[in-house]
């Protein structure tokens, strides 16, 4: 079946890179650079329209300047010689690893040996980088997973499998909704636990929540937030259910019957402002999605706790408030230790090349690990010639963008934040009053529920 482009010209398809349950990605033949994701059956309905629209007003890249697509965004839509929409050309995103690679870690060990600690943060900073300027377009990734995140040796990401993004139209004086049709329940908030994603119109701090899983993730050894002990007879409940339920084990006392499991890293590991973001993501963020800190927060936050990290005489890394490497702990403690770098004389270490199951060339020698283009958290909106293929782009819907009760200006940078926001969202300086904490006789934030250097509950 002859396949052609906007332009009509045609598109030949090489070898097969991917299969899902509703298309197949294709190399492009003298396109070296791009993929083509071709559905196998009929498209859902007025994916062509949504997709048209994607192709019209995407978001801003931040690592458009590096020569690496952080989004793997439509560049281009494919119809077959009926004129019938079949598919679209995307970024071809080489060198490059699924986020669950990246945080487990034995499979980290097998196929990015050179990822220490350091690379972990960096990642992480990245994947939130590329979410806070998604949601900056105005769109919902809605299906927050690891399989959807792509990871290149030097730390850079690319979100995958944006045409199941949720998307806004304007079509004349009616707001037209794509739902994201589709969801992993371990990255799924509380509050869609169990509902259809078919016609669920989300908003970003439903993001929020699977994006604090992943950081989780990525900075503790793979574990997920919600795997506990379970403290009651019988069979403890899935991991869905245990969301649902709000039964986060490091909340101090922990919600429900649970515990931090046994020979796991405890959220007194990561630094206090780290530990305090995954508290309202997850304790004030589970009866108050709003809570939830957005992408922008964590970036900042992860970025002012990877330049505190320290290194341990086992060569670990880990936060520099600490009193004693937890790495070297959890060693004493079981028969397996996280993997250590390599040792070399430079940062970051050479890695050996990719797994062989991935299909993929063996990488270069990284350089050290890239963050995303400066001034990351203040992400302008990107004006955009409206395509023939849509119209104009309307102002975003309050279903789609956090509500802007905009009540209380920040004193360091002027800019306004939520009444209910204890630090401001874009310097991050303290907005409300202080008091003390019992435990370790530090200043805190008054409004907050722990304390934002020992992480104990007030």
């Amino acid at each position: 079946m002859p396949i052609y482009d906007t332009q009509n010209r045609l598109v030949q398809l090489g070898a097969e890179v991917g299969k899902g349950g509703e298309a197949v990605i294709h190399q492009v033949l003298g396109r070296p650079q791009q993929l083509a994701k071709v559905y196998t059956s009929a498209p859902r309905q007025g994916y062509d329209q949504k997709l048209a629209w994607m192709l019209a007003y995407p978001p801003h890249d931040p690592t458009a300047a590096q020569g690496h697509a952080s989004i793997a965004w439509p560049t281009d839509l494919l119809y077959d010689d009926q004129q019938q929409f079949v598919g679209y050309l995307m970024p071809y995103i080489q060198k490059a690893v699924p986020l669950l690679e990246v945080f487990n870690p034995r499979l980290r060990a097998r196929t990015l040996p050179g990822f220490d600690l350091r690379y972990l943060y960096r990642t992480a900073r990245n994947v939130a980088v590329t979410l806070a300027a998604i949601h900056a377009q105005g769109y919902v990734v809605g299906d927050v997973n690891e399989s959807n995140i792509l990871v290149t040796p030097s730390a850079l990401v690319t979100m995958i499998d944006t045409d199941s993004f949720q998307v806004q139209r304007q079509d004349g004086a009616r707001l037209v909704f794509y739902p994201c049709p589709v969801g992993k329940p371990e990255y799924t908030s509380p509050e869609l636990q169990g509902r259809s994603f078919q016609q669920e119109v989300q908003k970003p701090e439903q993001d929020c929540f699977g994006l604090g899983v992943l950081i989780f993730q990525l900075l503790m050894e793979g574990s997920h937030p919600f795997r506990a002990q379970w403290l009651q007879t019988g069979d403890p409940p899935p991991t869905e259910e245990r969301i649902r339920q709000g039964f986060f084990p490091h909340a101090e006392p922990a919600l429900g019957p649970v515990a931090v499991p046994t020979n796991a890293l405890g959220l007194n590991s990561l630094h206090p402002k780290l530990a305090y973001l995954m508290r309202l993501c997850f304790v004030e963020g589970h009866q108050q999605p709003r809570q939830r800190p957005a992408p922008d927060l964590w970036g900042q936050v992860i970025a002012e706790a990877e330049k505190a990290l320290v290194e341990c005489k086992q060569g670990h890394f880990y936060a520099g408030h600490l009193d004693s490497c937890p790495y070297c702990q959890l060693k004493q403690s079981r028969r397996t230790p996280p993997p250590v770098a390599p040792r070399v004389n430079s940062y970051p270490p050479t890695n050996r090349p990719l797994s062989r199951s991935f299909n993929l060339p063996s990488p270069t020698p990284p350089s050290k690990p890239k963050v995303m283009t400066s001034k990351i958290f203040s992400l302008p909106m990107r004006t955009a010639t409206p395509s023939p293929l849509a119209p104009p782009r309307p102002q975003p819907s309050s279903v789609t963008m956090q509500a802007q009760r905009v009540i209380q200006k920040c004193p360091q940078c002027n800019q306004g934040n939520p009444s209910d926001e204890i630090y401001c969202q874009t310097c991050l300086h303290q907005l409300t009053p202080n008091r003390m904490c019992g435990y370790c006789n530090q200043e805190t934030p008054l409004r907050g529920s722990y304390c934002v250097h020992c992480g104990r509950q007030l």
